[in-house]
Formats: C-alpha cells, sequence, structure tokens
C-alpha cells in the first residue's frame, strides 16, 4: 500500500511541476504575443467576449488595416449599428463591410463560423483580434480549422486581468491542445 502511495506521490508532484512550468510559460508567451500594427490584412476577425475588442476591431477597419471586418459570437439582438454607435456616437451610418456571427457560442464556435465566413468570401490573410491571454487558444482552434490560412495574431492587452481568469485560460487552452492532440491521433 505504502508503495502505491509513493508512485501516486511521485506521479502527481511531476504533474504538478509540469503544470507549473507550463503556466509560467503561458504567462510569459501571453506577454510578449506581438501585435502587426501595420500590416494589411483582407479581414479583421474579433471575437467576442472582452469589453474593448469590437472597439479595436473598428480602429484597425477605420485605419484601413483590412476591407472586412467580421465580429464572432455576437448576440442575435445585437446589431452593426449599435456595435458603432458604441463605438463612436457621431457616424450617422456604419462603415462599410462589417459582418456579424451570430452562432458562435464559445472558441471553438468562433473558430468555425469564421471558417465558414472566409471560405465563402474568399478570405486569404486574416488578422485573429481577441485578449492576449485568450489568444493561445483561439490561434489552436483557427490553425487547427485553417492550417492554411494566413493569420495574424493581435492581442490586445486588457487593463486589468485576474489571476483566476489566467489560471482558467490556461487549463482551457490545456485542454484544447490535449483535443487537437488526440483527434490527430484518431485519423
Amino acid at each position: 500500500m505504502l508503495k502505491y502511495f509513493r508512485i501516486s506521490a511521485i506521479i502527481f508532484t511531476t504533474l504538478a511541476l509540469f503544470w507549473v512550468m507550463g503556466f509560467i510559460g503561458f504567462n510569459v508567451h501571453i506577454k510578449g504575443i506581438p501585435s502587426p500594427k501595420n500590416e494589411r490584412t483582407d479581414a479583421i476577425i474579433v471575437l467576442t467576449g472582452g469589453p474593448d475588442r469590437i472597439n479595436a476591431g473598428l480602429d484597425l477597419l477605420a485605419d484601413k488595416r483590412a476591407k472586412h471586418l467580421f465580429i464572432s459570437g455576437v448576440n442575435t439582438k445585437v446589431s452593426v449599428e449599435q456595435l458603432v454607435s458604441l463605438w463612436r456616437e457621431d457616424l450617422r451610418r456604419p462603415p462599410c463591410c462589417i459582418v456579424l456571427g451570430h452562432i458562435a457560442k464559445n472558441t471553438f464556435e468562433n473558430a468555425t463560423e469564421a471558417r465558414d465566413w472566409i471560405e465563402v468570401n474568399n478570405i486569404k490573410s486574416a488578422r485573429l483580434l481577441t485578449e492576449n491571454y485568450h489568444m493561445p487558444r483561439a490561434w489552436l482552434e483557427f490553425i487547427s480549422l485553417m492550417p492554411q490560412m494566413d493569420l495574424h495574431p493581435h492581442a490586445i492587452t486588457p487593463d486589468k486581468t485576474s489571476s483566476v481568469l489566467i489560471v482558467q485560460e490556461y487549463n482551457k487552452t490545456l485542454f484544447t491542445l490535449l483535443r487537437l492532440k488526440l483527434a490527430k491521433v484518431r485519423r
């Protein structure tokens, strides 16, 4: 019995150590994700969920960093006009080429919804915009569904981020990585 306890303790300690080292790496990585501010792409893809994501996407569209803006995961009751009025009250009409995706409820569905829109609109390059802590998981989902896509990360850093949120996102990223690896093995 003591032998099994020792083996279990060694396994648990090893896994905990790997988790902590990975978490430290995750934190370093998310703080250093570059944002290609001057690059032009065919489209900007914004994943809803954070308070500044949509405005950052609209700013990039206004700066002519892309011709199209796709916002994934928008509530069905929200219109383009409403989103634009929250961004700039002085605009009489929304800028051209903003499309709202109303299907996605999670990051995998964001990637699926965006992929379908990209295929229909023959988009060759896109800027993926989300918060820095969310980018690793979003990137995994998007690249797994669109490996040939010329995709550029555009991570924004929120003013405040709780440690709990970072831990949750790290764990979600680990589960996403595991799910994608297992899917490859099954093929």
